[in-house]
């Protein structure tokens, strides 16, 4: 540790002269410069007591003894006005509008909940108190615990407190036993429910054939479409992209015929293509009922608008479009999320892959070996083999798709019975006419 006091020197026309007051100097432990501090006196002895006194202080803020002068206004400081002044902070490193929308909210939303004053009020019980009654999924839970979280840190690295109070705090687990499944729509489903949703319909389309989020849906404008081009693309704009990247996806005829006809002659290109149009749930449900689709199957599994997005994916797999296509299409990152959480198992044709899989024409038994096999497994004792005369022995033939298999090898040349003869071998005698 290095303390000392000194007034500054400076040259001042050629003589070097010193400062009326002194200052201080001083490095802790663990710190990697000295801090150079104003005492505001010219007398020696009353500045090194004023910098054994801070410093002093210094030592016993570090080791929690004290608050420092930062953490006792921030525990007199609003915690409304601590978040603000996070939320700026996300601003300024160019995080997107939406992320910073919904931070704020869920922050807010437990300062309320848990009638958190000042960041001092933040307990880690308080928290789990409040999440434990809570009926959302686990995942919306740890967004919840994330945002905190975040917020925190931020506060324990600008040393406004002493340490984060849910650092010990673990995340939910997700079992999956409230998350909801989704299924993807069949063909005949999405013709049905395009064919009664009027004016929605346009939506449903560009949902089902370009995966985009509702969110996303939303904010798109007329400027993002390129309708009149030999191959049409909607521009997704990074910033209302959920990865926060730009994409330009591709159009199908059908869907971008859809949206020439939808579009009105006096439309603007900053005006949002949706407005008015996008189906809250209470109308996406009618639609499905007009549609004879049931919103939620035999199966347990739901039929909401973020399906339309699943059955993108699997319309895609079922055409065998390949996997890292599919993947690029979806704007996913992981491939596991696109053939497992995106692709609707029900739909894809297992049996007829199986069905598909090539024979080895292995020889099927006759109905008589069938029976005589089954009465050896149950140990009861059949009829032995029939023998003929060698001079009136028939062909003998084992059929099977159209090949005979020659089976006279089989019976003996004596037309004696012989007693070790295998029991329960009756070969199939057929007459070719």
């Amino acid at each position: 540790m290095i303390v000392t006091v000194f007034k500054p020197k400076r040259r001042k026309n050629g003589k070097l002269t010193s400062a009326r007051l002194y200052r201080g100097r001083y490095r802790l432990s663990h710190d990697s410069r000295l801090t150079d501090i104003p005492l505001r006196t010219s007398d020696k002895q009353v500045a090194v007591q004023r910098l054994q006194q801070i410093v002093q202080e210094k030592q016993q803020e570090r080791a929690g003894i004290i608050p420092s002068r930062q953490q006792l206004e921030t525990a007199l400081r609003p915690l409304i006005e601590s978040v603000e002044d996070f939320i700026q902070t996300r601003v300024s490193i160019g995080r997107d509008e939406r992320y910073i929308k919904e931070l704020k909210s869920k922050l807010l939303r437990m300062a309320a909940e848990c009638f958190w004053n000042t960041a001092t009020d933040i307990t880690a019980d308080s928290f789990e108190k409040w999440r434990g009654r809570q009926t959302m999924s686990a995942k919306t839970k740890n967004e919840y615990f994330h945002a905190l979280s975040v917020f925190l840190r931020w506060l324990e690295r600008r040393e406004k407190i002493s340490v984060n109070p849910i650092r010990h705090v673990q995340m939910v687990v997700d079992t999956g036993k409230n998350k909801r499944e989704r299924r993807a729509f069949t063909v005949g489903e999405l013709r049905r429910l395009v064919a009664v949703a009027g004016p929605r319909a346009v939506v449903y389309l560009m949902a089902a054939f370009t995966g985009m989020r509702r969110r996303e849906l939303e904010q798109l404008v007329w400027g993002d479409f390129h309708l009149e081009v030999a191959e049409p693309f909607v521009n997704v704009r990074a910033s209302i992209s959920k990865n926060h990247k730009q994409a330009a996806l591709p159009l199908s005829d059908d869907v971008a015929a859809a949206l020439r006809q939808y579009r009105q002659p006096e439309a603007q290109s900053g005006d949002f293509v949706f407005s008015g149009n996008l189906p809250r749930m209470t109308w996406f449900r009618k639609d499905l009922e007009a549609a004879g689709i049931p919103y939620v199957d035999a199966k347990g599994e739901f039929a909401d608008f973020h399906s339309l997005r699943k059955t993108f994916s699997t319309m895609l797999i079922l055409a065998g479009v390949p996997h890292r296509v599919v993947m690029e299409l979806m704007r996913h990152s992981d491939p596991r999320l696109t053939t497992k959480t995106y692709t609707d198992a029900g739909q894809l044709p297992v049996g007829a892959a199986v069905r598909g899989l090539p024979s080895l024409n292995i020889p099927r038994p006759t109905d008589s070996q069938i029976d005589s096999q089954k009465l050896v497994a149950d140990s009861l004792s059949p009829s032995l083999a029939v023998y003929l005369p060698k001079a009136e022995k028939p062909d003998v033939r084992y059929e099977n798709k159209g090949e005979c298999l020659d089976l006279t090898a089989l019976v003996p040349a004596s037309s004696t019975p012989d007693a070790d003869a295998p029991i329960g071998f009756e070969p199939c005698i057929a007459h070719h006419l």
